[in-house]
């Protein structure tokens, strides 16, 4: 791994570990998301501090670059985020269409009533 590319991973996992400690202390964002933002830097602080680890697992995939894997693993994470925020907004999107079902019920019988 290059030492531009250690440097980079440092700096951008250190500003976006700060931007979302910051985003949670005022209550901008769940501190269930936030979570994962915060251990997503961590986990790239680590790989840039220790790119030992980096070699090992691109050796270990028989990978030609070692950066290939850094974005791999990144690429990796977000989908996987990006597949339980899909789950979540489903979930929503059963809550509100309940909801709307409800509603419309219950203007049916308070129309009922009024009759």
């Amino acid at each position: 791994m290059t030492a531009i590319l250690r440097i980079g991973l440092i700096l951008i996992s250190i500003m976006s570990f700060f931007i979302i400690v910051r985003k949670i202390r005022k209550s901008k964002i769940r501190i269930e998301d936030g979570l994962f933002w915060v251990v997503f830097a961590i986990i790239l602080i680590v790989f840039a501090v220790f790119p030992g680890i980096i070699y090992f697992i691109s050796d270990l995939v028989g990978a030609k670059s070692p950066a290939n894997i850094v974005y791999l693993i990144i690429i990796g994470m977000l989908l996987i985020k990006l597949f339980f925020m899909s789950i979540q907004m489903s979930l929503l999107e059963n809550k509100v269409v309940n909801l709307a079902q409800e509603m419309a019920l219950k203007e049916k019988e308070d129309r009922e009533r009024i009759k």
